[in-house]
């Protein structure tokens, strides 16, 4: 009797061991990733010692870095053929600012741009001397260039409506007995010449910096909205969603009235007001007008500091205005370069200019 009473004890023993090893077999067989269970050797360190290294993502690598330019160069000839250097100093890459600058004969278009770019070397444009007002001629042929570190791109420009730029034009003309691209046997006149110009600026640039001294011409605004009609499109999708591309228009004067361009310009859609304006912090409404003071004396620290506090605040405007798409798609600074090739394409095939022409009286 006394052994079965110790069997029975016995037994329920045996039975509950399988039930508590049971539980430790399901805790261990709990639900793991497909990660774990396809690869609980292979992630081992010491199975593979490269496989961290082999499973990094690849590092990104180095932007190629181009020549630094310590002036300027030709970014269009005498001719207004494209030239072929620029693009050396340009980068694959799609944060970069194009400012460039129009104006009349001798207003100073060289010296702004020389003094905004003032932090990187001296004179970096040719200026308008003496010796070119005895003469009556001009100093910028063509396009000149210049790209800062900051990848800001400036292009100087030969002057609009200019007697010496026509005469040397037309000299070539004669001489090659072949077209530039914005003057041909049907359109030799000096006005749609510099229309033609001026469009396609409006179709390359961020930011286009109008320089006038002495006086505001009212000739000249004229020939800015008559640009802004030629302008070619930037796009030739027509069902496409895209808002056509104009340009930052910055009024750069020696002496002005606000109420003056504010008026004329009230129905352009240039940019007009966009923040480039001479205030310290950026109010709504303000036209987009600096005024540059007469320079009589170099020496005089009033009238120096005067004048780097203006270009300074003028580039701090500059490099904070929104650059707007000039494409649909996005341009880098190459692809920049070859689409001011398209453009002046567009311009050679474009009748508006023509037309314009038949129209003058």
């Amino acid at each position: 009797m006394t052994t079965r009473k110790i069997a029975k004890d016995y037994e329920p023993k045996e039975n509950n061991r399988p039930t508590f090893i049971l539980k430790t077999r399901e805790g261990e067989n709990r639900a793991v990733s497909p990660s774990q269970k396809n690869g609980g050797k292979k992630d081992h360190p010491e199975n593979h010692p490269q496989g961290v290294v082999q499973n990094k993502a690849p590092e990104p690598r180095p932007l190629t870095m181009c020549q630094e330019m310590n002036n300027c160069i030709k970014f269009m000839d005498e001719n207004l053929q494209l030239c072929d250097n620029p693009v050396d100093y340009l980068y694959d890459q799609q944060d970069f600012l194009v400012v460039g600058i129009v104006g009349g004969q001798g207003v100073g278009k060289s010296t702004i741009l020389s003094l905004l770019t003032s932090n990187y070397a001296k004179n970096i444009f040719p200026v308008h001397g003496l010796s070119h007002h005895e003469t009556g001629t001009h100093c910028t042929n063509g396009v000149d260039f210049y790209v800062t570190k900051n990848r800001v791109i400036y292009l100087d420009t030969q002057p609009i409506l200019s007697c010496s730029v026509f005469d040397a034009t037309t000299a070539s003309f004669e001489q090659k007995k072949s077209p530039t691209d914005f003057t041909n046997s049907e359109s030799h006149n000096l006005e749609i010449q510099s229309l033609e110009f001026t469009a396609f600026l409006y179709s390359v640039c961020h930011i286009i910096i109008f320089v006038q001294d002495w006086f505001v011409d009212p000739n000249l605004v004229r020939f800015l909205q008559t640009a802004e009609m030629l302008k070619p499109s930037s796009t030739t999708n027509l069902d496409q969603d895209y808002v056509e591309y104009y340009p930052h228009m910055l009024f750069l004067h020696n002496k002005a009235e606000l109420k003056f361009y504010s008026k004329v310009f009230a129905t352009s859609k240039l940019q007009t007001h966009s923040g480039l304006d001479m205030s310290v912090t950026s109010k709504d409404g303000q036209l987009n007008l600096f005024l540059i003071p007469f320079i009589t004396n170099k020496d005089e620290p009033t009238i120096h500091e005067n004048e780097k506090e203006l270009i300074e605040k003028l580039r701090r405007k500059i490099h904070g205005i929104t650059r707007n798409p000039m494409t649909p798609a996005i341009l880098t600074e190459k692809n920049w370069y070859h689409y001011v090739s398209k453009v002046l394409e567009a311009i050679k095939k474009s009748h508006l200019s023509l037309e314009y022409g038949r129209l003058m009286p």
